[in-house]
This record gives C-alpha cells, structure tokens and sequence, in this order.
C-alpha cells in the first residue's frame, strides 16, 4: 500500500458483464496523419470492439478534469464471438497506412479505419471500420504478434499462436508456413526482435528460447519438399533454438524496447523478478527481486534521455514505477487492472490507461501529494498505577471466572434457542418381537439453518433412522424413529442419546444433546424366575421397593411370575435364553440378582440401583460389593476379545501368504501358455494348485468374518461386565471419582484432570481386587519368548 494515490483524468465502463484480459488493451495513433495523439482500443471476450479518444481537459475554476464524454467513444461493435487479440500495423499490400488486425476465435481480419469529423459539440468524431481481408484460421488462437518479418520494409506481417503452441505465418493477405518449436505444450508468451529478425518465446520449461524467422521458414520448406505435409513444417525435434536462457520461473510477459540506435532491450516479467536481456541475449543487463506478485506491466523509453522506464503493477493495486532496479515512484491504483498501456492523450501526455477484469477503463497521472493521516497529539496527563494494578487484578480475575463458566454458558445458550424433547413409547405388544417408537421433537424461537439430528442407541439395539437433516428450522419440526432389537446381544443401558448441531443467523455453530429413555421391555421380556444361577450380585438398598415400581412396564405383562412369589421375579433377553432373577429380601433389606454371567445381569443391576439411589434421602444408602466373580467375569472377556484379535492376525497373515502364491501360480500358468510349450498346462498341476489355493483362501476369508464377529460379541460383553463393575463401585465413590474413573477407563472423555495412578489405586482399595489375568500372562511369556528369540525373517 502506497501513501500516494493516482488522479483520475479520464474513467468509463466498457460494457456490462463483459470480461477482459492482458491482450484487450492497445494505446497507438491509429490516425496519424489526423491525429497525432493516441486512441485507445478495447475489445472483450464477448466480441465487442471499441475505440476511444478522451478529449478531457484541465478546468481551473473547478481544479479537476472534464472528464468522460459521450462524444469519446468514436466506435462500438461486435465483431465475433470472441476476440483473443489487437494489432495495429501495415497490413495491406502497396499501402503505407495503418490497419487494426482483430484476431477472434476462427478468423484474423483486418479493417480498413476510416475518420468521419464531425462537431465537436453534437455528435463528434467517429470512425467506420470495413474488412479489407481475412484469413480462417485451422486452430484456436491464443495471441498475435506483427512485425516486418524476414526484413522487408514498409510491411508487417502476422503471427499467429495457437492454444496447442503451434505458429502460424501470414504474409499479409497470403499464408506462409506453420511451424511448431520444441518443448511448447501450451500457448506461451512470444516477442518479435525486429533488429534481428528472430522471435523470442517462453516454453513450458520456463526457458526462453530463440528461433530466426529464417531459419523457421527454410524449415518449413524443407519439409514441405520432403513430403511431411503442407503447412505443417518439420518436425520440432530437428528445429534447434539459436539461444537458450534459463528463467527458473513461470513467464507472465515478454516486451522489447529500442534503448539506443545500436540496442534493443528484452523485458521480461517473471513471477518473482523482473529481467532485462541484451537484444543478444547473451547476458541479463540487469535483475530485480520483487517482493510482491506481479500482475501486468508495460516497459517504455523516455526521450532523449534514453531511459528504460517499465510500470509494474502488483496484485494489491499498486503501480510501482522501476528505472532499472530502482524505484522511483509508487501510487495505489483504484482497483486491480489485468492490462496497462502508456498514451499520448488529446490533453495530457503519458498518462497511464488501466483497465480491469470486469471492464473499467480509467487515464490517469501520477500524483504528488500523499494521502496521510497525522494523528492528533496526545494530552498528558497523571497515571494511577495503583488503580490499574487493582483493575488489572479484576480483568484477570472475570477472564477466569468466564473461561471456566464459557461452556455451561454456551450450552445455556443453546438449550434456550433449541428446545430438544426425545418420547419413547411401545410401538408393538408382541413380547417376541418388540418394536419401539422414539419422537425428536425439536422447537425453536429463531430461524435455525443447517440443522443436523444424530440418534444413537447402544447395541442390540437398531434405530431405523439414525441422521436426518433439516435444511431451515422455523418454530417446531418432529420425527419418528423405530427402534427394534437386532440379535441376541444383552444390552447394558436404554439410552437413546439424541445430539443436534445447527447454525444461527451469525454464523455461529452450536450443538445441543439430549438424553432419552427406551421402555426396558423392548429388550427384557417377563419370565417364570430360576431358582439357582452361578452368577450372583447382591444390592444393599435402605428399603425395599416392589416390583411394580421398580419394573412398571410388566406390572401387567405377566401375572404368573408374581403369583410363584411376591419377592421374586424372573426377565429373559429378547431373542435369547438368557434370564435374569431378581431376589427382594425384606428381612436384609437387600436385592440378589441371579443369571448365568454378568453381561446379562448389568441393565438390571443398574435399574435396581437408580430406583433405590431415588429413596436414598429416606434414610441408609445404597451398598454394593464387586466380588471377585465379578472381576473373574471382566477378565475373561477380556482373554475370549485379546484371543479373537489374535485369531484375526493370524489368519489375516495365512491370507496374505496364500495370495502371494496365488500370483506366483497365476505367474507361472501365463508364462507357460505364452511359451506355447508343448506339454499341456494341466500335466504341469498348476490348475490344481491354483484351484487348491482359490479354495484355501475363501475357506480363510469366512473364518476371518468369523473371528471378526466374536471379536464384536466380545467387545460388547466386555463393556457389558465393565459397565457392571462399574456400576458397582459408583455406589462406594464420590460423583467425581467415579466420573473420572469411567473417563480413564476410556468410554466417555472428561475435560477433567487426574492422576491414573491415585484413580488405580482408589479403585482397588474400594473393591476391586487385583487379580493375575491369563491374558496378560500369556502376552508377557509371548514378549519373553520374541526377545530370546531374536527378530524373525519372513521369505
């Protein structure tokens, strides 16, 4: 950003939803005998062309310029679908006047520009353009280039670049030849040395390379006498450059510059550096470092200095003005342009014409006044660094208070802008089969967008629907899910946890989660109860609730498990034999809870430790004990899950190996029927073999999906015993012991910090004993056995 700023002279929009590039700007006295000033050319890529001649002046009454005009557009046209280029020059045989070459998508045409001079005052100048001859050209074009090619005098020439690289040569109204250069994939930047009659280009490679218009020329017809074809040249491989010059970087532009009678100078923009070749191009005159990424530039000489001026102007809108690797100027730009041209307006000399992507066109000169802003002075005055120090303490003091409070504040928030209500209800009274339906209801004061509803529920549990989304929230939306049992899994909670995320008007994202209950009976059914079991917990409540109470969803399911006895009651797993036998002692004042392992026995045992926990403020506590049944029970799942996932790499290695001899086998059985021997393939016993291995490697594959499905039954178990246990110990610890213990067992993260060690050791002081596990046994004799054994190579 510059403190100087350019001044407008002259600004106007050129269309209206039109788009513009480096090539749709040109600045040249197109009527020079007329005229001796320049007339600025604008063409866009939806085929308009248009000319302007700026007549704005100096006003001292009111010290700014007259500005735009309707009398300065001299001509608007369409003349294509697309025009890629402009040139002026002289285009036409036996003539010494200037004519437009306008380059469009399929055709190179040239016009004939013709003055009409009219009032100033009413209609002004304008200018009438006719096709004097074109050319269709055989590919797309991507840019054009003139000049006096082969050294003829008083005539120019076309060049044109197509997308694919290739040139093609006009002579005027007559084409001469196309040639193609090495290393040119795209349409690359290209000059013409008008001194040495050599064309200097930028290849894909980042080089530049030199080729003589001879040279390309005797090329050419060369290989139209060898047959290679008409118009197509040699090939690019025998076609070597005069010169090559390594730039190391993408190449933005290339321009030259008569410095002296005896030298010309090669401009080029990199997107790093700014370079300046010798017309030789044997040596770089000079190098610029830039610390900002180009955009366009135009280099000029200023007479009869002599000097070599080259505008520059970068991505931010900024025109910096270099003579060599100097700056010596630098003024901001009202908007970014894609294209700059230097002019000799009607009014105003060297004025700098910058046009944008979007088609503002503005002159403008340099200013020498800065924008800047000078602060006010400041009042001194005395400083308490007492009352700062006490006003700091508070600041510091509120910052913590308001991390701490920042996410129940947040959730606070939330909940108040999205009200979530999660309903289960009995959607089926088939005791084999049930079927649960779950209504999230969800109702808002604000227009919430992007709202996404996730339903999670525990296994064997099954939600139908478990993401939808809602595009826009207005007051209130529902949706059902069915919630069904899938397998014979035991299930160890009933909690249906709904999680909504959604964005406000300001483009905040919030989240709200809400916890539901399913109806137990959707998992445990109503059973005669068992009269012994080898797995036993006991509960100590301080009194005994009846089982209605306790278990209201089979108060009326099934009245013959309460008339064999009012203190017992017997629940079966849906879709397995499992069962569950609840015990009620009045006497002790305690539960015993029977089944034939723990996984089955963990949503009861919690359900009967949430209803007792409810008339804990009647007097006594809750008590239970984790026996070492209770931990035998965790440890052996933990032995069935380490044994699956051993089970699991092993036969994932027998895989691999098998398929590595399946290919060795298939290797074999292709060379043999290339070598076209003359035994036959199956007197070898390679189909054999590679039936054999086929059947091996499917028998694996369904013993890998095996091992994987008992590795997911004991992972479920597993967390079903823990969960138990856990259960067991929240009785016997404080609410934040335990809420750490369950965040270091690793099934729900807490933002708490604690000491694993202080948590491990609490938790067997507290009842859980420690005990030697087979599996850990056998993992360390394993480790043992490997470091005694060395490392083990595998053909």
């Amino acid at each position: 950003m510059s403190l100087f700023k350019t001044k407008e002279w002259w600004q106007t929009r050129c269309g209206a939803n039109e788009s513009f590039d480096r090539h749709s700007l040109m600045a040249a006295p197109l009527f020079g005998k007329e005229r001796h000033h320049d007339i600025i050319v604008v063409t866009s890529h939806d085929g308009y062309l248009r000319m302007y001649d700026p007549s704005s002046q100096w006003i001292d009454e009111t010290k700014s310029p007259t500005n735009y005009k309707s009398t300065d557009l001299m001509i608007e046209m369409r003349v294509g679908d697309c025009i890629v280029d402009v040139k002026t020059g002289k285009f036409v045989s036996g003539s010494q006047d200037l004519r437009l070459a306008v380059l469009t998508d399929s055709k190179l045409l040239v016009y004939d520009m013709i003055l009409v001079q009219g009032s100033e005052t009413e209609y002004g100048d304008r200018c009438e353009l006719r096709i004097n001859y074109e050319h269709r050209l055989p590919r797309f074009p991507a840019s054009l280039t003139v000049g006096p090619f082969g050294g003829v005098r008083g005539r120019d020439f076309f060049c044109v670049q197509c997308l694919d690289g290739t040139l093609l040569f006009y002579e005027q109204e007559v084409f001469a030849f196309s040639q193609t250069t090495r290393n040119q994939l795209l349409a690359e930047p290209i000059v013409y040395v008008s001194r040495y009659d050599l064309f200097v280009a930028a290849t894909s490679s980042w080089i530049l390379e030199c080729h003589r218009y001879q040279s390309m020329a005797e090329w050419s017809r060369i290989g139209r006498e060898d047959g290679v074809g008409e118009g197509h040249g040699r090939s690019s491989s025998s076609l070597e450059p005069d010169w090559t010059f390594n730039i190391g970087e993408p190449i933005l532009g290339i321009e030259t510059v008569t410095l002296t009678s005896f030298e010309i100078g090669i401009v080029v923009l990199g997107e790093r550096h700014l370079y300046c070749l010798k017309d030789n191009c044997a040596s770089i005159k000079y190098a610029k470092r830039l610390e900002y990424r180009p955009v366009c530039s135009r280099a000029y000489v200023i007479e009869p200095d002599g000097k070599l001026m080259v505008l520059v102007i970068a991505d931010t809108g900024t025109l910096m003005i270099y003579e060599g690797t100097t700056l010596k100027w630098s003024a901001q730009l009202p908007f970014t342009p894609v294209a700059v041209a230097r002019a000799q307006l009607r009014h105003l000399e060297g004025a700098v014409v910058v046009l944008s992507a979007d088609g503002r066109l503005e002159a403008c000169y340099l200013g020498s006044e800065p924008s800047l802003f000078v602060a006010p002075p400041l009042h001194p005055r005395g400083y308490d660094y007492t009352a700062a120090e006490r006003e700091l303490s508070k600041l510091r003091e509120g910052a913590r208070a308001r991390k701490g409070s920042e996410d129940r504040t947040s959730d606070a928030g939330a909940e108040a802008e999205l009200a979530v209500t999660v309903n289960a209800s009995m959607d089926s009274a088939d005791c084999t089969s049930p079927v649960c339906e779950l209504v999230v209801q969800l109702s808002s004061y604000a227009a919430l967008r992007d709202v996404q509803v996730c339903v999670h529920v525990s296994k064997p549990l099954l939600a139908n629907v478990d993401f939808y989304t809602v595009a826009n929230l207005y007051e209130s939306h529902s949706r059902r899910t069915v919630v069904s049992v899938e397998g014979d899994w035991p299930s160890y909670t009933m909690d249906a946890t709904v999680v909504v995320t959604y964005r406000t008007d300001e483009g905040v994202l919030r989240a709200v989660r809400k916890i539901g209950q399913i109806p137990i009976k959707a998992t445990l059914r109503s059973c005669p109860p068992e009269k012994s079991s080898s797995f036993v917990t006991v509960i100590n409540a301080p009194s005994i609730l009846p089982f209605t109470q306790l278990f209201p969803e089979f108060a009326w399911a099934d009245g013959s498990a309460q008339r064999q006895g009012w203190n017992a009651v017997g629940l079966g797993h849906v879709n397995s034999d499992r069962r569950v036998t609840v015990v009620s002692s009045v006497a002790n004042n305690r539960y015993r809870v029977q089944s034939s392992d723990g996984s089955s026995s963990t949503l009861v045992v919690r359900r009967l430790i949430d209803g007792s926990a409810r008339r804990k403020g009647e007097g006594g506590s809750v008590g239970a004990n984790a026996g070492q049944n209770h931990v035998r029970s965790v440890q052996q799942r933990m032995d069935d899950h380490f044994a699956a996932r051993r089970e699991i790499e092993a036969t994932t290695n027998e895989i691999g190996l098998l398929v590595n001899q399946l290919r060795g086998v298939a290797r074999k059985m292709v060379r043999i029927v290339r070598e076209r021997n003359e035994r036959s393939l199956t007197d070898t016993g390679l189909p054999f073999l590679f039936e054999t291995t086929c059947s091996s490697i499917f028998a694996r594959l369904e013993d890998l999906a095996k091992a994987r499905a008992r590795r997911e039954r004991s992972g479920h178990e597993l967390r079903c015993n823990v969960e138990l246990l856990l259960a067991l110990l929240r009785s016997n610890a404080a609410e934040d012991k335990h809420e750490a213990l369950r965040a270091a067992v690793g099934f729900e993260p807490s933002d708490r910090t604690f000491d694993c060690k202080r948590i491990g050791r609490r938790s067997r002081t507290r009842g859980w004993p420690r005990c030697s596990s087979p599996c850990r046994e056998r993992a360390v004799d394993s480790r043992r056995r490997d470091r005694a054994r060395g490392p083990a190579w595998f053909p």
